[in-house]
């Protein structure tokens, strides 16, 4: 019996490892996409300004000087991607608001349940979620949809979606399963790892 519980400690401990490096990755990637659309945004912003000024529009040599072309559809796209990947860290960190006024002077067995009911509402949406965008990639492919001025697939924006939301869907399964265990000091990382 005793081997049986170290081997499921030791897989709990291998997949929340796991889980923890590769959701820290998409978050570091969605942190990386958010800067360079922060860059991009400066760049539009300060062509858009230089390109106004009276002496440098009437000179020819700097009729390149202008806003990024298609810089609102990019932060668009980038901004949703960044979002979705960060959404999996959120979760696994516990990082999402809650209010426990109604809770917090519930017996124990009773804020257990009401977190286990939690995260298994929170794994069905985000496995909802999962799905539909899937097939909202599917229909953006077929359609052969693009953005106005640049003409990027917008199909390729779901595919950061389907992989923040898939991510999500295996910490949400995580943390269900880890709230109707009773060993729960795996539950939530302290605040201070990150």
């Amino acid at each position: 019996m005793s081997s049986l519980a170290t081997t499921s400690h030791a897989s709990i401990t291998c997949l929340r490892r796991s889980l923890e490096t590769t959701c820290r990755l998409a978050a570091i990637v969605g942190g990386l996409v958010v800067a360079m659309l922060s860059l991009m945004t400066v760049a539009s912003i300060a062509g858009r300004w230089v390109s106004s000024l009276p002496l440098i529009s009437d000179m020819a040599m700097f009729g390149w000087i202008g806003p990024v072309t298609g810089d609102y559809e990019m932060v668009e796209m980038g901004t949703a991607i960044a979002v979705f990947l960060f959404l999996p860290y959120c979760h696994l960190r516990g990082g999402h608001v809650t209010v426990d006024l109604l809770v917090m002077r519930a017996p124990r067995s009773v804020q257990r349940l009401l977190a286990f009911v939690a995260e298994v509402l929170f794994l069905v949406v985000a496995g909802v979620m999962t799905w539909r965008l899937y097939h909202g990639l599917l229909d953006k492919q077929r359609y052969m949809e693009t953005s106005m001025l640049l003409d990027i697939p917008l199909w390729w924006g779901y595919v950061g979606g389907i992989l923040g939301f898939a991510l999500l869907t295996l910490v949400c399964f995580y943390r269900a399963c880890l709230s109707v265990s009773r060993d729960t000091q795996h539950h939530t990382p302290a605040q201070g790892d990150a």
